[in-house]
């Protein structure tokens, strides 16, 4: 990896992430490379950070009864939490002040106040200044708030992944693979989606507040009526929540139980196939599927339609705020613009900003209490005594065990129910189980400690691994594959440990208004669910090819393939496609609308500010794509990036007793350590990058609105209500712009998990691969499937065969049809009632 140009930047680089044009050069002009990707700040390494937390933890467990891990986050992070907290807020508080000067600029247009029109610059100008202020105050704070919430995530893995080397054997047989997985993946992304959200809790009281303090200056009571409506929307919402997360929570144990069983299809794949239980695999997998996607659904339609009450809300708000006032008193334009605009900002706060930071409030301390628990599991004691000889002492032990359990009793790996069970001397385990790691046979051999030339050639030469290495198989990586006997090799090799270790207005106006009011309360509430139920059939229709694909595939694609990233895709992809791309589209389609929407209005009222749209428009485009091209490649390698991490995590489980038993836990840390920097680095560039283009796109939207303000304001006569249309829809496509283009980014991005899926669906199955002799398939419909080769002597002779017989002669198999073979020439012949017992063999 390249050193980060972030370690030699300028503050004023740093403040608008210019230190990433590098890299988004590379990615634009040619494919990017691992090697292309900087290496991390020494502050975000996974080794700092766990350290950080553990220290934390550590005291915490030790000074209070009841410790709390978020007491322990609260000492490592809070600080920074709040100053970027602090910039968030004052961000925000130049949202809430843009309308005043928006009103005095269309106060100056009023005929009988001609007075004012001499300082309408000097306006327009502070409101441009406050954008701007907006600009240079938000995205800072957005991203130190991501990059928390990636800190506070990597540290959380290490701590989760330190305490699994330590959970006792009792522990880990209530624990599955799945649930881990689903532990680390589901719930520790909570902090990196949602942490930038969590300050809005307190923001939006102090913003209401201030808000509603400028509506009564302008309305008086009045401005109440629009604010009742909102927390009525807002308490619905709430049951909305409520109600979501109850089929959250149920959905939860659903997905749990279809990724354990997932799980263990994938790692026990050649069972499967050997005992031909797809169709039972795939039936029990759809049928937990079915009952998950009920719930899927219910949980979908209601966060459309708390989604979609953001987009009704808003003529609402306006239409009960300003009508009582315009009933009973004169209201003048520069008030409905006003408030329209101070109502603008009051919806977006308390129907979007406020439930999200609930929401991520309750989903961030849910999952913190999962964690703890977790971490506060029984851990596995090793037995240390210093005895004088090497030998192992029982005293009064009373167990019931069998041969194994009396070994993993003396490694500390089970407890007897009485006595003690002490020991000296070093330890020489050999597993019951095939069990490799990732990496080189060499890396095996050496299984993280100093290379000793003598030792590594007597463990080959011990492993008999002569022949192998003739072939340079030593350099050959050993993928971690989703079946158990891996061959003679490997199998040799997981032996290779024992050997070489031992350790306004009449009242007709308010029947059409509430004629139109119920025309877009039907229309906003039911437009969308059409979209939401397909894009969730859809999601149904591909995790069953996939399933069927993936159960269909031989075992030569397989092998290739990591039980990680297949786990990947039915956990995070699919949770991908129910959740969060039907809602994300449906933002997505209506926000591109509001926008076409306010620039042909715009446009319509002042043919000027279309010439300004043109290029905005063009810049958009060309930015869009010149940053796209860098940012779907980041994103594909920090989603290669991520499997590393999960394949580490199932192959330490897999060979846990053999770690133990020789203390390899802190070689094996510093390889999940490695992992997490690696997958830390892309998503950190990611993350810088996406900032780059999000503040370019704000920047061009600023100028777009000064060109805007200024051609509105020295080209429009009299017309204070022309000047208040074209500013207040200028502002408000400044907001729903930038949220439309973060939406179309996330889109893109969300449609790489499908892209991800598609490959799995399209992998080549068993059933295309033409046979090499003829076969005629069965007439029975129970058998149709299956291919069946004739007997010419039973037809012809009416006789049944008395015995059988199978003969094999020069038979070769590979793993793969690129590798090298495992049997090759291999004759031999069974004769007819000769018993034959196929065995795996384990060591050799």
């Amino acid at each position: 990896m390249q050193r980060s140009p972030l370690e030699k930047a300028s503050a004023l680089s740093k403040l608008f992430f210019s230190w990433t044009r590098p890299i988004l050069k590379k990615g634009y002009r040619q494919r990017l490379e691992l090697s292309d990707i900087y290496q991390i700040p020494s502050a975000d390494s996974a080794d700092n950070l766990s350290e950080k937390l553990e220290r934390e933890w550590d005291r915490e467990l030790a000074s209070k009864k009841n410790p709390k891990l978020i007491n322990a986050l609260r000492r490592c992070f809070f600080w920074k939490f709040m100053f970027y907290g602090i910039l968030l807020y004052l961000g925000e508080v130049t949202k809430s002040v843009q309308p005043l000067l928006l009103g005095r600029i269309i106060a100056s247009y009023d005929p009988d106040n001609k007075a004012e029109r001499s300082i309408a610059i000097y306006l327009a100008i502070g409101l441009c200044l406050l954008f701007v202020m907006r600009t240079l105050l938000l995205h800072p704070a957005i991203f130190g708030l991501h990059h928390i919430g990636m800190q506070i995530r990597i540290a959380m893995f290490s701590l989760i992944y330190k305490k699994t080397l330590k959970l006792s054997s009792r522990v880990l047989d209530k624990i599955s693979i799945g649930q881990l997985v689903s532990l680390l993946s589901n719930n520790l992304n909570k902090f990196d989606e949602g942490l930038a959200l969590a300050h809005f809790v307190w923001i939006v009281p102090l913003q209401v507040a201030l808000l509603m303090g400028l509506l009564w200056d302008l309305l008086q009571a009045s401005a109440f009526c629009g604010l009742a409506f909102l927390i009525v929307l807002a308490l619905f919402q709430a049951a909305l929540g409520r109600m979501m997360m109850k089929y959250r929570d149920q959905r939860a144990g659903k997905i749990n139980e279809r990724l354990v069983i997932t799980s263990e299809m994938i790692e026990n794949i050649q069972s499967v196939k050997a005992y031909c239980w797809e169709e039972a695999m795939e039936k029990m997998i759809e049928n937990l599927r079915q009952t998950e996607l009920k719930l899927t659904r219910k949980a979908a339609y209601v966060r459309y339609f708390n989604s979609s009450a953001f987009f009704f809300s808003g003529f609402f708000v306006v239409f009960l705020s300003v009508l009582p006032y315009a009933l009973t008193k004169t209201i003048v334009l520069r008030k409905i613009f006003t408030t329209i605009s101070f109502c603008i900002v009051l919806r977006m706060a308390v129907t979007r900003q406020f439930p999200w930071a609930v929401q991520t409030w309750y989903d961030s301390l849910g999952a913190i209490n999962k964690i703890q628990d977790f971490l506060q599991k029984q851990e596995y004691k090793a037995l240390e005594y210093n005895l004088t000889t090497k030998e192992v002492v029982m005293e009064n032990v009373t167990a019931f065990w069998e041969e194994t359990s009396l070994l993993m009793m003396i490694m500390g790996e089970l407890e007897p129910s009485e006595g003690k069970i002490k020991h000296s001397g070093r330890i020489s385990f050999c597993s019951q189980f095939s069990w490799i790691m990732p990496g080189t046979i060499k890396e095996n051999i050496i299984f993280g400690v100093s290379y000793d030339e003598y030792r590594y050639r007597s463990v080959v030469k011990a492993c008999q691994l002569e022949e192998v290495a003739v072939s340079l198989v030593l350099l050959w990586l050993l993928r971690e594959m989703p079946s158990q006997d891996k061959g003679n090799s490997t199998n040799r090799i997981n032996g290779s440990y024992a050997v070489i270790f031992t350790n306004t207005s009449t009242y007709y106006v308010f029947y059409i208004y509430v004629g139109v009011a119920d025309t877009l309360l039907a229309l906003g509430l039911f437009r969308g669910l059409p979209l939401v139920h397909t894009l969730i059939t859809v999601s149904k229709i591909l995790h069953h090819k996939m399933l069927h694909s993936v159960l269909q595939a031989p075992m030569s694609t397989l092998n290739t393939l990591k039980a990680g990233g297949i786990l990947n895709r039915f956990s995070k992809d699919i949770a991908i496609l129910d959740d969060l791309l039907p809602l994300t589209i449906f933002d997505f389609i209506q926000l591109l609308l509001i926008v076409v929407g306010a620039v042909a209005v715009v446009s319509v009222l002042q043919p000027y500010i279309f010439l300004a749209t043109v290029p905005v428009i063009a810049a958009f485009v060309i930015l869009r794509a010149y940053f796209l091209h860098t940012s779907q490649q980041l994103k594909q390698l920090e989603s290669e990036g991520r499997s590393p991490i999960f394949t580490h995590l199932v192959t330490s489980l897999k060979g846990l007793w053999t770690l133990r038993a020789f203390g390899r836990q802190p070689y094996f840390e510093t390889l999940f350590h490695k992992a997490l920097n690696l997958h830390t680095a892309n998503w950190f560039l990611y993350l810088s990058t996406l900032r780059w283009f999000q503040m370019r796109m704000e920047i061009i939207f600023v100028i777009f609105f000064i060109a805007v303000t200024f051609i509105s304001i020295l080209t429009t006569g009299d017309g204070e209500g022309t000047v208040g249309i074209i500013l207040t829809l200028a502002m408000n496509i400044m907001g729903t712009l930038q949220w439309a283009v973060n939406s179309s980014i996330d889109v893109d991005s969300l449609m790489r998990s499908v892209s991800r899926v598609f490959k799995f669906i399209d992998m080549p199955t068993e059933e295309s691969k033409p046979p090499t002799k003829p076969f005629k398939p069965s007439k029975d419909t129970h058998l149709s499937k299956v291919m069946i080769t004739e007997n010419q002597h039973v037809r012809e002779d009416d006789i049944w065969p008395s015995g059988g017989q199978m003969t094999v002669k020069d038979l070769t198999a590979k793993y793969t049809d690129g590798g090298n073979a495992i049997l090759e020439n291999i004759s031999f012949s069974i004769s007819p009632g000769q018993r034959v017992r196929s065995q795996y063999c384990l060591l050799a």
